[in-house]
């Protein structure tokens, strides 16, 4: 352990330590950060309390808790604890616990002093996981304001692309020169038309047959790893293993990746990104790139998390070259171009900044602040927060004031997921008059949680056929893990999956589906679109709840995975807040005839409809401004004065700001008509009758009336010339225009200025025939420069009429010089 590289640093960090309560440490894989430093820090006397080690991958919590252990001959539990998702190991003489990043937060929630906890380490922090950043922000707060003794140390692999000296910047920063062997890189592009998984499976028998060592392939997802590892069975020899390794496989076939093969054996890993940084693969001489990776983008708009395919960055690309360099030198080989190389982005983009942000903000809530009222390497967009608490008010963890309701406090403190502890939280409540409902509940969120456990297997959408499967393994622990917090005289028997729909759509009413056309296309509460495939049992259903979909880019609908069958009656009898009672009403496209029905809708969908024939103003009201949004504000009867008018006004909020105008843009407009247009709609009640409006008037009352006299002074219709001619200014979004012979500008030095001087006018001056000859916005310049060009050309072609020498000191005309 003393040999590793950080051991050259003990000194320089235990003095660092002493003297402040932040460091920073660059440590490259295999530096021996995570498993020498931490073991050093127990024989520091200084250091008091006990330390907690943060990893941001259960398999590295294991795997270093375990390793850790060993090395002071005992078993994980005694001085090196262990504390992940759905696993506890710990005792009174435990000094060191290694955990992940969601247990961090809730030990914090838990007791915001960290009582006996003397220091934090946080490894692997350029992977920018959204709980990473969410406990540094808590930890950060809690030693400014409660434990100024606490201590942190962010430890990563990287700092590029990482602002972790701006977040702390009184933190000494420390840099190990690591240990590794050089790596050779060769650059393999694979064809645009080619498949690049066959080129993969190709490279990685070409670099058994010519290198020693064992091979770590890194692929996008489970999926191509398991491709590839069909591929690869046939023709290998019988001393080479292939061992997949991603964070879904079971504890034991996850060793058997990361264990080095027997004597005379090899092996070949195929990995996910899971095996970038914090876990050591032992005996890795060659890596093969395929240069992709699988992560999780979430849509502001549906609401929905996608899978995207994307490319690596340079920061991981190096990681993964590097992994082939730890016992000798190494060689790697990338499949895309140096040129591409080039082109990769620097770092990844932080998780904060494209995930769902529900856990935060509900993890927010129970801690009392506001976001912006922490530190954050990067703070979370205003508009990802605001969905999130629509997101929690639907669901009644949060109140209007955005606060924790009852129901919320108890699904926070249950520590999983905002919709899946609801929905556990629900099913305990129904348990009384539905046995095994929180056994079904536990078994739901274990395969929302965990993935499809029959993955791979054409058996439909539909989750009742998985439930026997989720009983089982991780899933099934993970069941068992729910139930016992919340079982106490529960059955233990999960009820029919008959009752999946209605406790998935108390979780995710959003995600309500109804069938379109009796076919497999859907349509969602949230109103995005889903379909199943085809085959699918669950086809035509009328309604489903997905628990399960991916979009796909470039294609409208999300695919459906994992879904089941509801009865919206049920759902409504268990949450009647879901659902609205509205009067609706729509002119018919073809006949232009008003219709009107009553109708109970769950978000975008229409569950129940009846028509009305007891029609009102308000209906025709209603019909038209619906009418308005569909076909767009270009169907009202624009003059050219009202369009002016909303020119002028945005101008005016450009240029004289200080005053409270409106906004008449296209946006506003369409989003606010109900207070502008709808009461000058009484009496109408078809489309053709809006040619009637006068929307000049209408949108000018839109203007305070305090105001209008400062509009019409400073941005008004029409400018006076020298000549006295008043000539229409033509406004725009970005500026104003004046069209003017230029016989009539004569006299005038410089360019006219609107707004109290702030805005000048773009002048097009013009020929006796009212051709343009110049556009300036600096007629003192015109005048001294190009206009001696502009009159020896004019003179020859309209000599009847003045072209002065000095037409700023020359008296303005509308005639010719006959009649001057």
């Amino acid at each position: 352990m003393s040999n590793l590289p950080i051991a050259a640093l003990f000194g320089s960090i235990r003095t660092a330590l002493q003297q402040h309560n932040q460091l920073i440490l660059q440590a490259p894989t295999g530096a021996g950060k995570s498993t020498a430093l931490p073991l050093a820090l127990l024989e520091w006397p200084e250091l008091q309390g006990k330390i907690l080690l943060l990893e941001p991958r259960r398999l590295a919590a294991r795997m270093i808790a375990r390793y850790l252990a060993s090395q002071l001959g005992e078993k994980v539990g005694q001085t090196v604890g262990l504390r992940v998702r759905g696993e506890t190991q710990v005792s009174s003489q435990t000094r060191i616990e290694v955990v992940t990043e969601g247990v961090l937060t809730r030990l914090i929630q838990a007791d915001p002093e960290l009582e006996g906890v003397g220091l934090i380490l946080f490894d692997e922090v350029h992977e920018r996981h959204l709980a990473t950043d969410l406990a540094l922000a808590l930890a950060l707060e809690v030693q400014g304001g409660l434990r100024e003794d606490l201590r942190l140390m962010l430890m990563s692999a990287t700092l590029e692309g990482q602002p972790l000296q701006q977040l702390m910047p009184q933190a000494p920063l420390l840099e190990s020169e690591g240990r590794s062997y050089p790596v050779s890189v060769e650059y393999v592009a694979v064809a645009t038309h080619q498949r690049w998984l066959n080129e993969l499976v190709a490279q990685v028998r070409r670099q058994l047959a010519s290198q020693e060592g064992n091979l770590l392939v890194f692929l996008p997802g489970m999926a191509e790893i398991r491709r590839a590892a069909e591929q690869l069975q046939d023709g290998l020899p019988s001393n080479v293993r292939v061992c997949p390794l991603y964070g879904q496989l079971a504890p034991a076939e996850q060793d058997a990746a990361v264990q080095p093969p027997s004597a005379g054996h090899r092996k070949v890993v195929l990995a996910t990104n899971i095996a970038e940084s914090s876990l050591t693969i032992e005996g890795i001489t060659v890596v093969v790139d395929a240069g992709w990776q699988r992560r999780a983008g979430f849509n502001l708009r549906t609401g929905q998390t996608r899978l995207e395919t994307a490319r690596i960055s340079r920061a991981a690309a190096a990681q993964r070259a590097g992994r082939a360099g730890r016992l000798m030198p190494g060689h790697c080989v990338r499949l895309w171009s140096e040129a591409m190389q080039q082109g990769l982005a620097e770092a990844e983009t932080p998780e904060i900044l494209r995930a769902d942000l529900t856990s935060l903000v509900l993890e927010l809530a129970a801690w009392g602040s506001d976001p912006e009222e922490l530190a954050w390497l990067n703070p979370p967009t205003e508009l990802a927060l605001q969905r999130a608490r629509d997101v929690l008010r639907q669901l009644g963890l949060l109140d209007q004031h955005d606060s924790l309701t009852r129901l919320g406090r108890r699904v926070h403190e249950l520590g999983a997921d905002p919709r899946q502890g609801l929905m556990l939280v629900r099913a305990a409540e129904l348990e009384a008059d539905n046995p095994g409902a929180l056994q079904l509940a536990c078994l739901l969120a274990a395969l929302i949680e965990e993935g499809d456990p029959l993955k791979g297997r054409d058996l439909g959408a539909d989750l009742g056929r998985r439930l026997s499967a989720a009983a089982q393994g991780r899933h099934g622990q993970m069941a068992q893990k729910w139930f016992r917090q919340l079982g106490r005289g529960a059955r233990k028997q999960p009820a029919h999956h008959e009752l999946a729909g209605l406790l998935l759509a108390l979780a995710y009413p959003d995600r309500v589906a109804q069938c379109r056309d009796n076919g497999a296309r859907y349509q969602l509460a949230n109103g995005s679109g889903a379909t199943l495939l085809e085959q699918d049992p669950l086809l035509g259903s009328p309604y489903l709840v997905v628990a399960s979909m991916n979009e796909r880019v470039g294609q409208g609908d999300a695919l459906i995975h994992l879904a089941a069958e509801l009865d919206p009656a049920t759902l409504q009898a268990q949450a009647p807040h879901l659902f609205v009672s509205e009067r609706h009403a729509q002119f018919d496209r073809k006949s232009g005839v008003l219709r009107a029905e009553q109708r109970l809708c769950l978000g975008a969908l229409v569950i129940r409809r009846s028509a009305l024939t007891d029609l009102e103003p308000e209906d025709h009201r209603r019909a038209l401004l619906a009418e308005i949004r569909r076909r767009g504000l270009d169907s009202l009867p624009w003059s050219d004065r009202a369009q002016t008018l909303c020119a002028r006004v945005a101008l005016a909020r450009q240029y004289l700001c200080q005053e409270a105008w409106p906004d008449l843009g296209p946006e506003a407009l369409l989003a606010n008509l109900e207070q502008w247009l709808a009461p000058y709609l009484d009496g109408m009640t078809r489309f053709a009758a809006l040619a009637k409006l006068d929307l000049y008037t209408l949108l000018r009352n839109q203007v305070p009336w305090s105001l209008h006299s400062l509009l019409d002074e400073e941005l008004p219709e029409r400018l006076t010339v020298p000549t006295g001619s008043e000539v229409r200014l033509h406004y725009r979004a970005d500026g104003v225009r004046l069209a003017v012979r230029v016989q009539e500008i004569y006299g005038q030095s410089d360019t006219p200025r609107l707004a109290r001087g702030l805005l000048p006018v773009t002048l097009e001056l013009l020929s006796p025939a009212r051709r343009p000859l110049q556009i300036t916005e600096d007629l003192a310049a015109f005048w001294a420069g190009s206009w001696h060009e502009v009159k020896k050309e004019m003179r020859g072609r309209y000599p009847k009429h003045l072209w002065p020498d000095d037409p700023a000191n020359t008296q303005p005309t509308k005639r010719t010089k006959k009649f001057s």
